[in-house]
């Protein structure tokens, strides 16, 4: 039986997509025979979510990491007390704010901004590249096994994953034959971050030291063999897992009037949504969209908007629709993870290409070949013309993508294989 040890530094109980797919990556370890130990972040709010699981079999070992809100909390405590609660549902906004010396006092614009430029800089200054994790990074070093790993996995997001295994090899702590980092997005040239010279050195020392490295979008894979030519060579892809959650409670019948759903963040920095909106509008078809962003869309009698919800509404949405949305993003050649869940049920996708024509040529280069998605540009008129194609076109297969399940995902990692 093959001994190995699955790091993330993340809480695999709280409901994110990130978690989504780490938790398949358990699964498909267990389903490969292992014998599978995880080292995760701590809950620090003492709060599960019953929809992400936890296996008899696994032995899990969780340190202390506090959360972003948690160490808010803390920090606006000791600048005088002003924060008293923080809404939670959303991590781009603060909702509400109360003063705790003074009921009367209120926040405007400029305090607020001021306020979390305190909190910024109070993190940063313990660890640059890894305000968040901190804390465990010293928690995580009570943890020793003398005896080797077959494997270790570290899987980011968040890159501390990958720092945490750095750090227990280091001391002595661990021992490996080998190490397989997998990174869902990378890091210094993430779609959401920016380019930072410590980021990109603290990167490359990373994946200089592993063993195998797996990037789940063949751009991204494309594009770090460029930004790290000396790490090419171990450099491979693979696709996500999905999560076993979704093909229990998401399969659904395609038959009937087309109901559709998009459901993620649609930041107009990362993906243009607006074509999408504006062609289910003049077609009359239903549709629930449910995600955050700063892009307005007004609800309709047949279009629903929601910001983002917990994993067991959002279910009940999903389960309404019979068509599901994907959406590329607009740079950069990472793939949202959601169509790797989505490809688990046998719902109809409508898969919307974007980016340069390069790009989107190699998406559908690489997911065409399941003949598992009704594809178009992200234009108004095509996604119209393809929205009508679904309706005669019974070309396309509504099943489980199998190569996306689990234990074939991660049969592939042991084995050293590559879709690409």
């Amino acid at each position: 039986m093959m001994k190995v040890l699955y790091v993330t530094a993340s809480c695999l109980t709280k409901n994110t997509s990130a978690n989504m797919s780490h938790n398949a990556f358990v699964k498909g370890l267990i389903d490969c025979g292992c014998d599978v130990s995880v080292i995760m972040a701590k809950d620090s709010w003492g709060k599960e979510d019953k929809a992400l699981p936890r296996w008899e079999s696994v032995k899990y070992y969780e340190y202390n990491a506090e959360s972003w809100v948690e160490r808010l909390r803390k920090k606006g405590r000791t600048l005088g007390g002003e924060v008293l609660q923080v809404d939670v549902q959303s991590e781009t906004n603060i909702h509400k704010m109360k003063a705790a010396k003074d009921p009367t006092f209120f926040f405007n614009k400029n305090m607020v901004r001021t306020f979390m430029k305190k909190m910024f800089y109070a993190f940063v200054k313990h660890d640059s590249l890894y305000p968040l994790e901190y804390e465990m990074f010293h928690s995580v070093m009570a943890f020793k096994e003398k005896n080797s790993y077959d494997v270790v996995i570290s899987n980011s997001s968040p890159a501390a994953s990958h720092k945490i295994v750095y750090l227990l090899a280091r001391a002595g702590n661990i021992k490996y034959k080998r190490w397989i980092q997998i990174w869902e997005d990378p890091w210094c040239y993430d779609l959401y971050g920016g380019y930072s010279p410590k980021v990109f050195e603290e990167e490359h020392r990373l994946l200089l030291v592993a063993s195998e490295v797996y990037y789940v979008s063949p751009l991204t894979m494309m594009y770090q063999k460029k930004y790290f030519e000396d790490c090419s060579p171990k450099m491979s892809c693979v696709p996500l897992p999905f999560f076993s959650y979704t093909t229990e409670r998401e399969q659904s019948a395609s038959d009937g009037e087309l109901v559709f759903g998009y459901f993620g963040d649609y930041y107009s920095q990362t993906r243009n949504l607006q074509p999408f909106y504006d062609a289910l509008h003049k077609t009359g078809y239903q549709g629930y969209i449910y995600g955050d962003s700063n892009l307005i869309l007004k609800s309709t009698d047949k279009i629903e908007i929601s910001r983002r919800v917990t994993l067991d509404v959002l279910s009940d949405v999903q389960h309404k629709t019979n068509v599901l949305v994907h959406l590329c993003n607009l740079r950069g050649g990472q793939i949202p993870g959601k169509i790797y869940h989505y490809s688990a049920t046998n719902k109809k996708i409508l898969f919307i290409l974007d980016g340069t024509e390069e790009e989107q040529e190699m998406i559908y280069g690489f997911f065409s070949r399941f003949n598992r998605y009704y594809f178009c540009n992200n234009t108004e008129n095509d996604i119209i013309e393809t929205i009508y194609k679904m309706i005669i076109d019974n070309s396309v297969s509504n099943q489980v993508v199998q190569e996306f399940e689990p234990k074939n995902v991660v049969q592939m990692i042991l084995n050293k294989e590559s879709l690409i």
